[in-house]
């Protein structure tokens, strides 16, 4: 990272014991190139390096530290300068969607834009339906919300359940598949439009559902549809953030597979 870049992302997962991945990737070049800062949040929740412990002090009634490291880690990027105050964006996957939106329903003017990927929101809801998908692993990492304790813990912070009502949100991305055998499509469709009808006008309007019709949990795979995806990506969080070229258009277009047209996002 070299201090004084203006704009930020900051990616987070927390869950499952699991650590970000930060291994060598060449898409991170588009960014970087254009004096982006990186940063990835390995929370409470997930794995810290601290073995098993620094797991459990972030699942049951311990999960609102996942969501409280990933806001300090986005904080600490601003008050030290490594981020502009007004350019930093928020990513996350899967539960990780859960982290990041539950962080911006706690502190919507942290973030000024956030990606949301296949993202596991309406928590409460699907773990009180008998037919959801690996309960075990999900009510461990989670908690049980048939226990009165856990199941306010959960309200406390479910993403779907905490939209402030009239309040603003950064403008978001928000990507679901149909065939997703994890995350099921429902739980991003009901919260954008749940973040549509609650939220300021202005802020309605800057949510965005992009559906994969075909794809599954991880997306189609294959290397070009995971360029095109990460393109769609990009391009959304320059326009946001104002990054243009000197003919003012985002620097790239990229190509929408469900209308088989190309798109510029300028």
């Amino acid at each position: 990272m070299a201090e004084g870049s203006d704009s930020g992302l900051l990616h987070g997962y927390g869950a499952y014991g699991e650590a970000l991945d930060k291994s060598w990737c060449a898409d991170r070049l588009s960014l970087l190139d254009r004096g982006w800062v990186v940063a990835y949040a390995d929370v409470r929740g997930g794995s810290g390096g601290s073995g098993s412990s620094w797991h459990k002090s972030g699942t049951g009634l311990n999960k609102p530290n996942s969501i409280h490291d990933f806001v300090s880690c986005g904080k600490y990027l601003v008050n030290e300068g490594y981020v502009h105050r007004d350019q930093l964006s928020a990513i996350g996957f899967s539960a990780g969607g859960l982290l990041v939106g539950a962080a911006i329903n706690m502190y919507p003017d942290l973030f000024c834009a956030a990606i949301l990927k296949v993202p596991f929101l309406d928590i409460c809801n699907t773990l009180l339906d008998p037919s959801c998908l690996s309960p075990y692993w999900t009510m461990k990492n989670f908690g049980n919300p048939q226990t009165k304790s856990q199941f306010e813990s959960i309200s406390s912070y479910s993403p779907y359940d905490n939209i402030p009502w009239g309040g603003c949100h950064p403008s978001m991305l928000i990507t679901t598949s149909f065939h997703d055998s994890r995350v099921g499509v429902w739980e991003a469709a009901k919260w954008v439009a749940k973040v549509r009808d609650t939220t300021c006008l202005g802020c309605s309007r800057s949510v965005i559902l992009k559906t994969n019709m075909s794809g599954g949990h991880f997306g189609e795979g294959g290397r070009f549809g995971q360029c095109e995806e990460t393109a769609y990506e990009y391009a959304f969080l320059m326009k946001v953030m104002g990054v243009f070229d000197k003919n003012n258009k985002v620097s790239f277009a990229v190509k929408d597979s469900s209308l088989n047209q190309r798109k510029n996002f300028a």
